[in-house]
């Protein structure tokens, strides 16, 4: 799997700006490594502790306690399709659902309990537009 297409560059990106919303779920020790195209985020504090910021659910999960296992692809399949949900990405962007730089794909509605997820209730969003809210 090759990651770059599931992630966003974060080049010029102020990630302290986007976690600040997340605050009273990661707490300040965190820094972000990886955003993903569905704004999710990868995360690690100083100890080196491998987190998942679940932007849909709100929830975070430690993948892992040592960071580097996601570099050297030491996480299981699944915590990789997981994090990056290369279907559902494939899928929007045979829509013709196209990403420039510094955008994610953000819900146009929350979807409510119960309902199915569709790929009409996606829609490009900023990075910081997607985290600000």
């Amino acid at each position: 799997m090759d990651i770059e297409k599931y992630i966003i560059n974060q080049e010029g990106i102020d990630k302290d700006r986007l976690i600040i919303a997340w605050q009273w779920l990661v707490g300040k020790d965190k820094t972000i490594m990886v955003i993903t195209r569905m704004g999710h985020v990868l995360l690690k504090d100083a100890a080196g502790i491998l987190y998942f910021l679940n932007t849909e659910e709100g929830s975070m999960e430690t993948l892992s306690n040592y960071h580097e296992d996601f570099f050297n692809n030491k996480l299981s399949a699944e915590q990789y399709f997981e994090i990056f949900q290369p279907e559902l990405i494939k899928d929007l962007e045979a829509e013709g659902k196209q990403l420039k730089e510094g955008q994610l794909y953000a819900y146009s509605r929350l979807p409510s309990s119960g309902r199915p997820i569709q790929l009409k209730n996606r829609h490009s969003a900023d990075v910081y537009e997607y985290f600000d809210k």
